[in-house]
C-alpha cells in the first residue's frame, strides 16, 4: 500500500470518528440537559437534578460527575473491491500494456510495417499520453492509477530512447544518455511532486539500467561508476526523507547489482578499483542515515550489517594487500570512535558494536597467519562475549560465539606435535577462555546459572580430555606404544582425581560426578583398548591403582550425618 493511499483511509477513519464523537456528544447533552459546545465538553456551573445515590461513599456524586464510556472503536472491513480492482489491477494492467508496445515495435521492425522514425514517435506520443492521462487521474484524485499511468510513461520514455538509440541507430550514445538522465530526473520530480514510492521505484530502476542500454565503442569505467553512485545517492536521500522503505531497499540492492554485473562482463577493465570505491561510498552513507535518522531502524540495521559483508567481499577482491589492511583499520577505529559517541544510543550502539567485531574478524584472518589465527579468534571471540553481556546485546552475543566457535575448531583441528609448541599454547587459551566465559554467564545471567554450569563443565571436561591425551601423547612420542598407552592412562585417572579434587573443594557435585565419569572411562580404555598390547606387570599396576582410586572416590560420597 503506497502513502497516498495510507492517507485516504486515515481521512475516512477519522470522518468515523468524528461522527462517533458527535453521537457521544448528543447523548451527554440528553443527560445532563446543558448545551454542548463543539471541542472540549464544557461542564455546567449549575447544577441540575442530581439523582439521589444510597452509597455513603458516593452520596454527593450526580449525573454530571460521571464520564461516559466511549463505545470501544470499530475498525472497518477491509474492501477487497478497492484492492484489487483500484491498487493491482492498474499495476498489472500497465506491465502487460509495456510488454506489447515491446512487442509492437518488435513486430513493427520484422515486418517493416512503419519506417523507423514513425515508430519512435509513436513511442514518444504513447508516452505523452501515459503522462497527460495520469496528471488528470491525479488530479481527480484517483492516486493509484495516476502514479501506475505515471511509471508507464516514463518505462516508456526510456524503452523509446534505447530503441532509437540501439535498435535504429538514429542517435548517438551521448545524446541517448543525455535523454535517458532527462527522463530519470522527471521521475525524480514526479516522484518529489505526488509523494509516490511507486513512481520512484520505477524511475530507479530504470535509472540503473540505463548504462546498459547504451552502445558504446568507447564505454567510460569514470562515467558509469560515477553515474551509478550519483543515482544511489539521490534516491536513497529520497527514500529517507519520504520514508519509503522500499525504496530504500531497491537503491541499496541495485546499486550493487549493477556494480556486480558489469565486474563480471569486465573483470580485468582498468580502474576497477573503482567499483570497490563505489561500494565504499555506499557504506558510508548507509552508515551516515542509520546514525542521524530513526525511520525503520531495523531494516537500516541489516542493511548496514549486510553492507560491511559486501563491501569487504569488493576491497579483497580488488584492491592491492596494503589498501586491504588500511581499508580494515580504518573501519575498526571509525566503529570504535562511532560506538563510544553514540554509546548512549542502545539500538544505534549494538549496532556499531557487531560492525565493529566484523572488521575485526576480517582484520584478524587478512592480516595473520593460520598458525596464529585460532588464538586470536578465542580471545576476540571472549572479549565481545564479556562486552555483549555487561551492555546487554543479544546480536553481539551471537555473534562473538559464532567467532569463539570458529577459533575452537581451529583449535581443535591443529593437533599438539610438540609440548613446547604454540599448539599447546593455544589449547591453554582456549580452556582459560572457556571457563571465563563460564564465569561471565555465572556473574550477569543468573537465570541460566545452573544450565550454564551444567553445560560448560560437561564442555570443558570434553576440551580438557582431548588436551590431555594429546599433550600426552606428543610427550611419549618417542616411546613404545603399551608404554604410550599406559602414560595415557594416568593421565586420565589424574585428570580425574583432580576434577574430583576439585568438587570436594568448592563442593560441587557435578564435578565429582564428572570425574567417576572420567574413571569409568578410564576402566573401559583398558578393558577394550590395552588389554591385548600390554604386559601382565603393566596390567596389575593400572588396575591396583585404579581400584584404589575409584574406592577413595566413592569413599567421600559419604556424608556424616
Amino acid at each position: 500500500m503506497d502513502q497516498d493511499s495510507k492517507i485516504y483511509e486515515l481521512e475516512v477513519k477519522l470522518a468515523a470518528l468524528e461522527k462517533e464523537v458527535s453521537l457521544l456528544k448528543a447523548k451527554v447533552k440528553d443527560i445532563e440537559g446543558s448545551p454542548v459546545e463543539t471541542g472540549f465538553r464544557k461542564v455546567p456551573t449549575k447544577q441540575t437534578s442530581p439523582i439521589p445515590i444510597t452509597d455513603n461513599k458516593a452520596r454527593h456524586e450526580t449525573v454530571t460527575d460521571r464520564k461516559p464510556i466511549p463505545e470501544p472503536f470499530k475498525t472497518e472491513p477491509t474492501d477487497w473491491e478497492k484492492v484489487l480492482l483500484q491498487t493491482w489491477l492498474p499495476r498489472l494492467f500497465i506491465f502487460v500494456f509495456i510488454v506489447g508496445i515491446v512487442w509492437g515495435f518488435k513486430a513493427a521492425s520484422d515486418y517493416g510495417w512503419l519506417n523507423d522514425g514513425v515508430k519512435i514517435s509513436l513511442g514518444y506520443l504513447t508516452a505523452a499520453g501515459l503522462l497527460f492521462i495520469g496528471f488528470k487521474q491525479m488530479h481527480h484524485k484517483r492516486e493509484v492509477l495516476g502514479q501506475v499511468l505515471l511509471g508507464g510513461g516514463i518505462s516508456v520514455l526510456i524503452l523509446a530512447t534505447f530503441s532509437m538509440h540501439s535498435l535504429y541507430g538514429m542517435i548517438g550514445p551521448i545524446l541517448a544518455f543525455t535523454l535517458q538522465v532527462v527522463w530519470i530526473i522527471v521521475g525524480v520530480w514526479l516522484t518529489m511532486r505526488f509523494s509516490s514510492q511507486g513512481l520512484a521505484i520505477i524511475s530507479v530502476v530504470g535509472g540503473f539500467l540505463v548504462p546498459f542500454l547504451i552502445e558504446s565503442s568507447d564505454p567510460s569505467i569514470y562515467i558509469f561508476v560515477g553515474y551509478e553512485t550519483l543515482l544511489f545517492l539521490v534516491f536513497l536521500f529520497l527514500a529517507i526523507r519520504l520514508r519509503f522503505l522500499y525504496l530504500y531497499v531497491s537503491s541499496f540492492l541495485l546499486l550493487n547489482g549493477a556494480l556486480l554485473f558489469y565486474y563480471a562482463f569486465s573483470p580485468e577493465v582498468e580502474g576497477s578499483y573503482l567499483l570497490s570505491t563505489a561500494v565504499i561510498i555506499q557504506h558510508a552513507v548507509l552508515l551516515y542515515f542509520f546514525l542521524t535518522t530513526d525511520h525503520f531502524m531495523k531494516v537500516q540495521a541489516g542493511t548496514v550489517f549486510s553492507s560491511v559483508f559486501i563491501t569487504y567481499t569488493w576491497v579483497y577482491g580488488i584492491f592491492q594487500d596494503l589498501s586491504i589492511t588500511l581499508y580494515l583499520l580504518f573501519g575498526i577505529a571509525t566503529y570504535a570512535v562511532l560506538s563510544f559517541l553514540w554509546k548512549q544510543q542502545k539500538h544505534k550502539v549494538d549496532q556499531l558494536a557487531i560492525n565493529g567485531l566484523l572488521f575485526l574478524f576480517f582484520f584478524l584472518f587478512h592480516f595473520f597467519s593460520e598458525e596464529y589465527l585460532g588464538a586470536l579468534l578465542l580471545l576476540q571471540g571472549i572479549g565481545a562475549f564479556y562486552a555483549a553481556f555487561k551492555y546487554k546485546s543479544l546480536a553481539s552475543k551471537v555473534l562473538s560465539v559464532f567467532i569463539f566457535l570458529i577459533g575452537t575448531m581451529m583449535v581443535l583441528v591443529d593437533p599438539i606435535k610438540d609440548p613446547l609448541s604454540f599448539e599447546t599454547f593455544q589449547w591453554l587459551i582456549l580452556l582459560v577462555t572457556f571457563v571465563i566465559g563460564i564465569m561471565v554467564v555465572w556473574q550477569f545471567n543468573q537465570a541460566v546459572r545452573n544450565k550454564a554450569l551444567t553445560i560448560g563443565g560437561l564442555l570443558f571436561t570434553f576440551f580438557s580430555l582431548v588436551f590431555v591425551t594429546q599433550l600426552t601423547m606428543a610427550v611419549t612420542s618417542d616411546l613404545p606404544y603399551e608404554n604410550r598407552t599406559l602414560w595415557l592412562s594416568f593421565a586420565w585417572m589424574t585428570q580425574a582425581v583432580v576434577v574430583i579434587g576439585v568438587g570436594i573443594w568448592k563442593r560441587f557435585n557435578l564435578a565429582k560426578y564428572i570425574g567417576v565419569g572420567l574413571l569409568v572411562l578410564t576402566l573401559v580404555k583398558l578393558i577394550l583398548l590395552d588389554l591385548p598390547f600390554i604386559s601382565i606387570q603393566f596390567k596389575a599396576i593400572l588396575f591396583i591403582a585404579l581400584g584404589l582410586i575409584g574406592l577413595i572416590a566413592s569413599r567421600v560420597f559419604y556424608k556424616k550425618k
